[in-house]
């Protein structure tokens, strides 16, 4: 599904009603430019705290055009007393832009270009006039806050400490000037020219400290009005109310990783690290200015993750077979290989898989580096990863001991791939799974005994006032009790234990705070 503001409130229906039954989450960014130069580039040679920094920087210099977020469920079908099913795959493409203003307030937000990046969306089909125009609007929570107590502050009359720069000194000047003029006159309204946002918010600042004028806001100029205290008053209430609704707004696309966050399910990407730290700077919260502070920050963002890349660069057995971890180049192979590797009779069963969900079947996109497009095949690697499709059998792989599904998959959990000069990973939360055994692992039901309960109330996972906000207005919206969770699997297979995923998203909060 391509999302603009145009559909955005549809599809945020169906991703809200859609995200708690689903099993995983897989996510994918289009970004305005990857570095500045050489030297800003990451390299082997770079330390852990190095290689955040340049990422860091890199994530506040650029731009994302587009977010894909693809959710998988597993939709489960009995057949001559067989149980078998497949993966159904909802991918949404998110074509996102800076909010530009909160109702007539305007936002700046200032972000890099790189000539290559915007020649390779271009080759890939990326519309950019449809990006700008019709682009998703966001503003971030702390942003959003710090904008309303601003306003609220004017129009209640609880002023701020405001400095006016000496380049504007005359404007306030002659501005107060004439408020002197207009407040002895028997005029009821005068009207102000101003050239810029910040003129306009001089002209508020100086009006808070009158109970009995008010302002309205009009095109390249502010109307001041005078009043009794009460109507001035119920005036400016009234615009506060606005200034909700319009703040709301505004959040926009931010209100879909609120609800992502929220949901605590296990998020898949391809070569994650910029994906994740663009989602929480451009969505969540500023990015930390120190590593061990985001890893832990993680922990109660986006608590359960898996790279695929990193899956494929440390299984030896993969990269040799397969030549490449990129995953325009793998993603493609393995689906070939899906098919080509099904015996006959159960051909049209095993290359269904995977499929798109009736509603989603006529909107999905083919093509690579469009965003919506490759979390679909992130999602679909990482299934294919696992043996699901006819793909490599990591669980061969894996040591004698390791006999279970969950334990291997333990091995990749928020182990993002970034190769510096003392590591192949970069490891999330300070958690690592080799702490945990198959004493304090929940095996999965057997098969007459259905789903495994999932945990239930993650109200405490949320530190911050924000979080807990998020806990408010979504709720525990884990607990899926089919796909990852589920025991019935097709050809055999004890599923990927989204019930385990839980027990560790718990186990790392309760780390982390």
């Amino acid at each position: 599904m391509d999302v603009t503001r145009d559909n955005f409130a549809k599809a945020l229906r169906e991703f809200k009603e859609s995200i708690a039954g689903c099993d995983f989450v897989a996510m994918d960014m289009e970004m305005t430019g990857l570095y500045e130069s050489k030297q800003l580039t990451p390299n082997r040679q770079d330390t852990s705290d190095e290689r955040y920094a340049k990422l860091k920087r890199s994530v506040e210099s650029y731009g994302v055009a587009q977010v894909g977020i693809c959710l998988f469920t597993w939709v489960e079908a009995q057949s001559d007393g067989q149980y078998s099913g497949y993966y159904e795959a909802k991918p949404f493409n998110f074509n996102v832009f800076p909010c530009t203003s909160v109702g007539a307030i305007p936002v700046e937000t200032h972000f890099g270009c790189k000539n290559t990046a915007f020649e390779f969306l271009a080759r890939n089909g990326f519309d950019f006039n449809k990006w700008i125009n019709s682009g998703i609007p966001y503003l971030r929570a702390d942003e959003a806050h710090r904008l309303k107590t601003d306003r609220a502050g004017q129009l209640l009359n609880k002023r701020t400490s405001f400095v006016v720069d000496e380049k504007h000194a005359g404007f306030v000047r002659d501005f107060e000037r004439a408020l002197k003029s207009f407040s002895s006159s028997r005029r009821k309204t005068m009207s102000y020219e101003t050239a810029n946002s910040y003129e306009r918010k001089i002209i508020y600042e100086v009006l808070s400290k009158y109970d009995t004028l008010g302002a309205r806001g009009r095109l390249g100029l502010i109307e001041v009005f005078k009043g009794s205290k009460r109507a001035v008053t119920l005036h400016n209430l009234d615009k506060l109310r606005k200034l909700e609704a319009n703040i709301k707004a505004a959040h926009g696309f931010c209100e879909i990783i609120d609800v992502l966050s929220a949901a605590r399910k296990l998020v898949v990407g391809h070569n994650m690290p910029l994906d994740i730290m663009h989602a929480y700077s451009k969505f969540h919260r500023e990015l930390p200015e120190l590593r061990a502070d985001f890893e832990q920050s993680m922990l109660r963002f986006l608590p359960i993750l898996i790279d695929t890349k990193y899956i494929i660069e440390s299984t030896p057995a993969i990269k040799t077979r397969y030549g490449t971890s990129n995953l325009d180049e793998i993603a493609p192979m393995l689906e070939r290989e899906a098919s080509y590797r099904s015996p006959p009779a159960s051909l049209s069963h095993r290359a269904q898989l995977i499929r798109h969900h009736p509603d989603f079947v006529q909107s999905a996109s083919q093509s690579m580096h469009e965003a919506g497009y490759d979390a679909y095949m992130t999602g679909a690697t990482f299934i294919r990863l696992l043996k699901l499709e006819g793909g490599l059998d990591l669980y061969a792989i894996s040591s004698p001991s390791e006999n279970t599904s969950e334990l291997v998959l333990y091995r990749y959990i928020n182990k993002l791939y970034q190769a510096t000069g003392d590591r192949l990973y970069w490891q999330l939360g300070g958690s690592d799974a080799s702490r945990l055994s198959p004493t304090n692992v929940r095996q999965p039901a057997s098969e007459g005994e259905g789903a495994a309960d999932s945990f239930a109330d993650n109200a405490n996972i949320y530190e911050s006032s924000h979080d807990s906000a998020l806990a408010r207005e979504y709720g525990n919206t884990t607990g899926s009790s089919s796909g990852l969770g589920s025991t019935k699997r097709a050809n055999g297979n004890n599923g990927l234990l989204s019930d385990v995923f839980s027990q560790y998203s718990l186990m790392n909060i309760n780390d982390a705070v």
